[in-house]
């Protein structure tokens, strides 16, 4: 009698073992296809807003097709929300819940700072004062954009407990806003002997490039790690 009542609990403890585990997997794989899908759609977009500029502008620096960014987050919503619309929920966890949040708030930041930055921009640009129109001309706004995504992708390392991915975030954001600040890219094309077309474009082409990368490594890849993870 004793040995069955042993041999029930160690086959309970082993089902509670294996529910825990397979809800940890649950868990891990919605997160990791949140984060896969965002870094799709985001470096998807930073091919598609240079493209954008360029066909408006062919011969000129143009900046309307960043204002795609603004669909950004509304495109991943919609998606995500019709792949697990037929799916079974995977279970509500903290670990999920930081992480989404994480990158939520840096979706308001971002596009918040895009907003406020760049209608200041338009202000100076159009004053009547010479020395205000230049400041707003040479204003180099998005190595901020850079900081708050490695912020985002450092924060995102800790809470997956991966120091690789802290330390990408910190670094690659760091290294990436202080290059295109100091025009590293445009100086190198110029350089090289790129095209003055190429050179010309490197404007709006270098940071969508920048975006693509950290967009990569910074989502996409902890995503497929994840959701792959067994």
């Amino acid at each position: 009698m004793e040995e069955k009542n042993n041999m029930t609990a160690e086959r309970s403890l082993a089902i509670i073992t294996e529910q825990i585990e397979r809800s940890r997997r649950a868990v891990s794989k919605s997160t990791g296809q949140s984060l896969y899908i965002s870094g799709l759609c985001t470096m998807a977009m930073a091919i598609i807003v240079p493209i954008v500029n360029l066909l408006i502008l062919p011969d000129d620096y143009a900046t309307l097709g960043h204002l795609l960014w603004f669909t950004l987050p509304f495109i991943i919503l919609f998606i995500i929300r019709n792949l697990y619309k037929n799916r079974e929920h995977a279970p509500v966890s903290l670990v999920g819940t930081l992480v989404g949040k994480t990158w939520k708030t840096f979706g308001v930041f971002g596009l918040g700072f895009f907003i406020l930055a760049n209608g200041w921009n338009y202000i100076l640009s159009n004053s009547t004062n010479d020395t205000m129109a230049i400041v707003a001309h040479h204003a180099n706004l998005t190595p901020v954009i850079y900081l708050l995504m490695g912020m985002a992708v450092a924060i995102t390392g800790h809470i997956l407990n991966s120091r690789w991915l802290v330390w990408f975030g910190i670094i690659a954001s760091l290294v990436i806003a202080v290059c295109d600040f100091a025009c590293v890219g445009t100086m190198l094309l110029a350089r090289f002997g790129a095209p003055l077309s190429i050179v010309a474009h490197s404007n709006n082409i270098l940071p969508c490039v920048s975006v693509f990368v950290l967009a990569f490594f910074g989502l996409m890849l902890p995503g497929l790690l994840l959701k792959n993870q067994k």
